[in-house]
């Protein structure tokens, strides 16, 4: 029933591919950071990209922002909501305090979950190093929106083109920085006779670059969010954060807000996604906890050749 509810959704979505839209795409083609454009507009080569129209599909676009000063002259003092810290009051962080459920996987990931105003909201965290060092290496990899995980037969990831593209119109409000990326995809591996792959188009919508406020000393905050764009089967946002705290250690957050989309693809899809939601976010999160500790396995590494 399962398999079968979904394969009628993709061939739904591919008997409706005609023309240069930007929408979800099942196919055979295996997807990189070349062909994610031309995959996503069910091009067979993509020499430019098209005009057209490029929308959200949902009305909560910024929901994941962080919260700015009410003074726009202390604009930068931001800092994110369900940040982890004791004494964050927002709304959000006591609704995930008193409601959420919650685990740690095995790799100590803190995994929460809640449904609220018709949203699902995951939230992934993680103590990862430390020092200014490992949280600019993790600032840099969120801002590139960038990684393939596989496993066994199945891969999972985001594809970045090789030169960013903007289409969609974002409220540069939210940003502190100028977003570093644009249109994204991101894939999952289905292995059958012949693997196939779903590719979503999603859209950078801010960058916030090393924010402090005023109730957490001594700490600083990088984020980047992007949204589902209008051909997506889901709708929703995903913001990644790397908090440098005061004693030196490392967090990297992540945070979902998703559900079905405006479609009948949507959703059919949507009951079935939620392991493969998490599984999406625990392979982020593993590669971002790699990016963190490079520098550490490199000094090993070379403390073992000069032993020898």
């Amino acid at each position: 029933m399962r398999w079968g509810l979904l394969f009628a959704a993709a061939a739904t979505t591919i008997a409706s591919n005609h023309g240069p839209k930007l929408r979800t795409r099942f196919t055979f083609r295996s997807p990189t950071n070349e062909n994610v454009l031309s995959i996503l507009f069910g091009c067979n080569d993509l020499h430019e990209i098209p005009e057209i129209e490029v929308k959200f599909n949902h009305n909560s676009v910024g929901i994941t922002r962080p919260t700015l000063c009410n003074n726009l002259s202390e604009a930068r003092d931001v800092f994110p909501m369900c940040s982890g810290y004791p004494d964050d009051e927002s709304k959000l962080s006591r609704l995930f305090r008193s409601t959420c459920s919650s685990s740690f996987t095995s790799d100590k990931v803190a995994c929460s979950s809640i449904n609220h105003n018709g949203w699902r909201i995951l939230r992934f965290r993680k103590q990862v190093g430390s020092g200014k060092q490992c949280y600019k290496r993790v600032q840099q990899a969120i801002y590139n929106w960038d990684f393939v995980s596989r496993e066994g037969k199945k891969s999972i990831g985001i594809l970045a083109p090789k030169k960013s593209v903007h289409l969609a119109k974002v409220n540069q409000i939210q940003s502190t920085a100028n977003p570093r990326r644009g249109l994204l995809g991101t894939f999952s591996e289905i292995p059958l006779f012949k693997s196939l792959f779903v590719v979503n188009p999603i859209h950078v919508i801010y960058d916030v670059k090393d924010c402090r406020h005023k109730n957490i000393p001594k700490s600083i905050v990088s984020s980047s969010s992007y949204a589902t764009l209008d051909g997506h089967l889901l709708a929703g946002e995903e913001r990644v954060s790397v908090v440098l705290r005061g004693n030196d250690a490392v967090d990297i957050e992540i945070v979902s807000f998703s559900r079905s989309a405006p479609s009948v693809n949507g959703l059919i899809v949507w009951p079935f996604i939620g392991r493969m939601q998490k599984l999406f976010f625990l392979k982020e999160m593993e590669h971002l906890s790699r990016v963190a500790k490079k520098r550490i396995i490199f000094h090993v590494w070379c403390m073992y050749c000069v032993d020898e």
